[in-house]
């Protein structure tokens, strides 16, 4: 049975003049209402069935204001134009079409009210066709989020959203694709996996599937896409050894030599999402180590730092067999040999008589030239060794042993994070560049203001809040041409990004971001690659009455909220 198509809006209240949309050769009816429109765009009395739906979500408001067959102001006068639910029945769609009641209050319980409401009408598969353009502000960016998560709990996806952009003395408006805002979050996602936790699956599709299909064609297929495209396919594999735990491919170090050598190559990244995460792995990438453990100590930090504690303590602990192995000459494949090295710390940490131990005669002389190790009889190194030994075995048997051998859950973690510090300081010549303690000293927490509204007239209670992450500073909102390309709201953003990293490299930074809704959705992007905390501000809109029928809204500040 096919997936169900979805189409969903959110009514505004306001008084709509009416006008046309367009985008590419379609151009609409004359309309006050960008859902009929963006239905007629969508080609839905064609192509849709009974099994499909069309939801309107309303607020009391918008009901009367904008619904009913005679909308009403607020006052009861009447506005002079049809509703939208009479110009929906004359259109005689083969699709229901469904109107669902949501709040109009605009604090974090009202949010999280109209977000359930609209995610308990979304079914197992469903396709979404989304228009944003009217509503309260918040409410397109809680779509854009409410569509991210239904696609991993309901397995949704959006093949449609869009936006109708009111230009000023035209009477012709462009339907805007939004497609783009959906590829981006889901670079955010493969970005997050890849940079935070070290999976390289989904980055590796994204990237893979536009690398391809600029390599299918022979007018884009140049040496950056070539090299690019290797580039990619390495640092799969370069994720891929650390989380198997490739002890002998570590060591060899050659997948992290081709990374070097390949991004050293890549003059032009034609992937317009993939540039900034880009640059953040060229500067991850370090150069290997000559030394072995050295080596096996960074990639334990690697691990630790993307939360693969089992793999940490794995590498961490092979790097050690494999660095006395190597000092007395045992091949590090040769497994029987490398037992030995567990054998010998195993004896001097219990302080065991070796002829107790059962061995091999022909293995006798190597465990006694182990025991005999002064670098190996070092106190440090005999307990960080017997510490992981232990932490490992509790890993490695998932719990199963006496309960004095067991660990909790809760020191885990902490158990790898010992063993690590341990290791720096028995191995000094590896640097600790690693997350897991908050030990770079920054400078003084600042609180960045990116909006059209400079901190100077902000009222008192916005302030406090915002000095709360920090010293308030202001940078102005760009002018954002309403004609701009994608191209351009990407260049845009990314100078902006390199313009903050630059500006407050070592800063505890909050980034108050508020203003044209793509910029600020590819900003948040690019900062948060960065691990820049982004924030937006939230506000209570107020409305009274006026003499002659007009209306005042004042907007007060209630809080800001993390994107």
């Amino acid at each position: 049975m096919p997936h169900r198509k979805v189409f969903i809006s959110i009514l505004g209240t306001s008084n709509y003049g009416s006008c046309q949309y367009t985008q590419g050769d379609f151009i609409s009816s004359d309309t006050c209402f960008i859902q009929e429109a963006t239905l007629e765009f969508l080609n839905v009395k064609e192509t849709w069935t009974a099994q499909d739906i069309a939801y309107i979500f309303l607020t009391p408001t918008a009901r009367t204001s904008n619904w009913q067959e005679k909308p009403v102001y607020k006052g009861g006068e009447e506005k002079g134009y049809i509703g939208l639910a009479p110009i929906l029945d004359e259109m005689k769609l083969p699709c229901p079409i469904e109107t669902v009641d949501i709040t109009e209050d605009g604090d974090e319980q009202g949010l999280w009210s109209v977000f359930q409401t609209i995610y308990d009408k979304l079914q197992e598969g469903d396709e979404l066709y989304i228009d944003i353009t009217h509503s309260f502000r918040y409410l397109p960016m809680l779509l854009l989020v409410l569509c991210n998560y239904a696609k991993f709990l309901k397995q949704t996806k959006v093949v449609h959203i869009s936006y109708g952009n009111y230009e000023p003395n035209a009477t012709v408006y462009p339907l805007v694709d939004l497609m783009p805002l959906v590829t981006l979050q889901e670079w955010t996602e493969g970005a997050s996996n890849l940079l935070d936790y070290g999976f390289p699956d989904k980055f590796y599709e994204l990237s893979d599937t536009q690398l391809r299909a600029l390599s299918a064609n022979e007018e884009t297929r140049t040496e950056d896409v070539k090299c690019l495209r290797s580039f990619i396919g390495n640092l799969k594999t370069f994720s891929q050894e650390r989380i198997f735990c490739r002890g002998l491919d570590i060591i060899n170090g050659k997948t992290q030599k081709q990374l070097q050598r390949l991004a050293g190559q890549i003059e032009n990244v034609v992937i317009a999402p993939l540039e900034p995460i880009f640059e953040e792995i060229k500067r991850s990438l370090s150069t290997p180590s000559s030394s072995m453990i050295n080596t096996c100590i960074d990639v334990a930090q690697w691990c630790y730092d993307k939360q693969l504690y089992q793999q940490s303590a794995t590498i961490l602990e092979e790097g050690l067999i494999s660095y006395f192995s190597e000092r007395h000459g045992i091949a590090l494949e040769d497994k029987d040999s490398r037992e030995l090295v567990t054998t010998a710390v195993t004896i001097l940490n219990y302080k065991i008589s070796p002829e107790k131990q059962r061995c091999k005669p022909k293995n006798r002389q190597l465990l006694d030239d182990l025991l005999n190790d002064n670098e190996l009889n070092k106190k440090k190194l005999i307990e960080l060794f017997s510490a992981l030994i232990d932490l490992r075995n509790d890993y490695n048997h998932a719990g199963f042993r006496e309960k004095k051998d067991r660990r909790e859950v809760k020191t885990m973690r902490i158990g790898v994070k010992d063993s690590l510090d341990k290791a720096h300081q028995v191995f000094p010549g590896t640097p600790d560049t690693g997350k897991c303690e908050a030990n770079v000293v920054k400078e003084s927490p600042l609180f960045l203001n990116l909006s059209n509204h400079s901190s100077d007239k902000w009222g008192e209670t916005q302030l406090d809040a915002a000095r709360a992450y920090g010293k308030v500073v202001d940078m102005p909102f760009p002018e954002i041409d309403p004609g701009a390309t994608t191209e351009e709201i990407h260049r845009l953003a990314e100078e902006y990004a390199e313009e903050i990293s630059s500006k407050y490299p070592d800063c505890d930074l909050t980034v108050h971001l508020m203003g044209e809704m793509t910029f600020t959705f590819r900003l948040v992007t690019l900062l948060h690659a960065r691990g820049v905390r982004c924030v937006a501000s939230t506000t209570q809109r107020k409305t009274s009455e006026l003499e002659g029928g007009k209306k005042e809204s004042i907007f007060e500040f209630q809080e800001f909220r993390e994107y």
